[in-house]
């Protein structure tokens, strides 16, 4: 299944993440700033975006390259905001790898994730020229909406952060509103297939669905300590989900918590007591359930779409999450 969903993704996708991988470093001769552009060209791989967007137009009868130019602005656009997330979150490690700003700092990952911005949507706009108006004006109008929702999420979480008491429920919702991404890629494949409203409508909600799953998979990686990078987050006041679950049903789980909170310096030995009270108070179980319920409801927004192999492979996209909640595959 693993093997499978990777080579769906490289068929799909692959195209679009080279493109954006030479278009980042494009004009940008030598300098720190190449450096720095080369390191998130070179750590950015990321097919699953640009290969739902293909599969979504091709689910409605469209040829799937021609997403290509939209799946590449989606792709460094997803790229930047995943720089300003690691400053936002103070992240030094992403999958054991140093973030951009922690390499570059904050100030030249900033001007990198600034300068690719501007990129994507000159590739947009490219892309847009080609359209007919009507497309054009959808295909606009969804990545406007994309960006506003991702936007309202971190202002949401960035709110929680500073309150301090974010709850589980609080937290969920900032997780499925991060699944906008997803949702977006979905709607606009559709778009640029020329699927009709009802199509396009049930692909985003198949892709807000399964944003959801992936976003509480990495949620999950971050409470187990798996991606190194629990300690600064209780720090910062902004535990993950998981942890904030388990602390919402458990008195030793919410003292914990606090009095870890509290401390100065969080010791390999407390990462390993919170990691130990996530399995004891069933949150591992509890993020299990909930993605197979995930995944079915985004299977069952399907069935209304016309059928073939395309089809087939977002269903293996979606089942597969609930096999391979803790292989560092699709996040």
């Amino acid at each position: 299944m693993e093997e499978r969903l990777q080579a769906v993704l490289e068929d799909k996708g692959g195209t679009a993440v080279e493109d954006a991988k030479r278009i980042m470093v494009e004009g940008v001769e030598s300098g720190d700033l190449r450096a720095a552009l080369q390191y998130l060209a070179e750590h950015w791989q990321d097919p699953l975006r640009p290969a739902l967007i293909a599969l979504s137009c091709e689910t409605v009868g469209g040829r799937p390259e021609t997403t290509t130019p939209a799946a590449t602005a989606m792709t460094l656009l997803c790229s930047c905001m995943n720089v300003y997330d690691n400053i936002m979150d103070r992240s030094r490690l992403r999958r054991f790898i140093p973030t951009l700003p922690e390499k570059f700092g904050s100030g030249l990952a900033l001007i990198a994730a600034g300068l690719v911005t501007g990129k994507a949507f000159s590739v947009l706009q490219e892309t847009s020229e080609k359209m007919a108006p009507a497309k054009c004006a959808t295909v606009n109008r969804l990545f406007q909406e994309f960006l506003l929702k991702m936007s309202e999420a971190e202002a949401m979480n960035l709110r929680l952060r500073q309150e301090g008491e974010a709850s589980a429920r609080e937290k969920l919702q900032v997780l499925q509103m991060e699944a906008a991404d997803i949702e977006a890629c979905m709607k606009i494949g559709a778009a640029i297939g020329c699927g009709s409203q009802r199509e396009i409508e049930q692909l985003g909600a198949y892709g807000s669905t399964l944003g959801t799953i992936l976003r509480l998979r990495e949620d999950l990686w971050c409470a187990l300590n798996l991606t190194v990078e629990l300690a600064q987050k209780i720090r910062d006041h902004n535990p993950p989900y998981v942890l904030t679950w388990a602390a919402s049903h458990s008195q030793k789980a919410r003292s914990l918590l606090s009095t870890l909170t509290r401390k100065e310096r969080i010791e390999p030995n407390d990462i390993k007591e919170v990691v130990e009270v996530v399995f004891e108070e069933g949150a591992v179980e509890h993020i299990k359930e909930l993605v197979e319920e995930l995944a079915s409801k985004s299977i069952q927004a399907l069935p209304p779409l016309r059928k073939g192999e395309c089809r087939s492979s977002l269903e293996l996209v979606a089942g597969a999450q609930q096999y391979l909640l803790l292989k560092p595959l699709v996040l």
